[in-house]
């Protein structure tokens, strides 16, 4: 029996290719001899999305860590990688000599709370912070506010509201202001906070 392929039928494969066209772009880029990625990325997939650090991409999985994720490829609508410490040089954009000296990726511990912050020069100057949980919510990516660096302290504020708590994996809508004192490759400092304080710690 001929299959008939109708408009509609023709509109989706059309819709198909565009979505599938930028995803094997990468998939051929990478496995040109570009294994390790190491880049933070958010991976949108069946309808849903995670963020990490992108370690590796084949024909048949996206591997993720912090958190440890494996995604099907075959599942995986889009990949955008994010701005971070490895994204752009210190030298490309204009920092402070006191900014410049908090440019990093770190250890960071939040009372019981492990993960990753990131401290990077941002294209429009200045820079920019995000940090995620491995053990905390849904180990998503959260982008700090209000950072302000004055000789080796540190200020940032994370919060979320509305539909951004549902992202990460919070019940309830809160505000926490850390500060922090940079000694070597360690940043140490308080964090107040709604519902919360106490102390963290941070080290590259």
């Amino acid at each position: 029996m001929q299959k008939i392929i109708t408009n509609n039928d023709l509109k989706k494969i059309s819709l198909g290719v565009l979505v599938a066209a930028p995803l094997f772009f990468l998939l051929g880029y990478f496995m040109r001899g570009c294994g390790s990625v190491d880049r933070q990325a958010k991976v949108t997939y069946s309808g849903s999305f995670t963020e990490g650090t992108l370690v590796s991409l084949d024909s048949k999985n996206v591997i993720l860590r912090d958190p440890d994720f494996s995604i099907p490829l075959e599942t995986v609508e889009k990949i955008e990688f994010l701005e971070d410490a490895q994204s752009l040089n210190s030298n490309q954009v204009s920092l402070s000599d006191q900014e410049k000296s908090f440019v990093g990726t770190y250890k960071l511990q939040v009372g019981i709370h492990k993960g990753v912050l990131s401290i990077f020069p941002r294209k429009t100057g200045g820079i920019g912070a995000s940090l995620r949980f491995t053990n905390w919510g849904k180990g998503t990516n959260e982008y700090l506010t209000g950072i302000k660096v004055t000789g080796k302290s540190i200020r940032f504020v994370r919060s979320c509201s509305g539909a951004k708590c549902s992202e990460i994996g919070s019940s309830t809508p809160f505000t926490q202001t850390y500060t922090g004192d940079l000694d070597g490759k360690k940043i140490q400092g308080a964090y107040q906070g709604s519902n919360s304080s106490g102390r963290w710690i941070a080290e590259r």
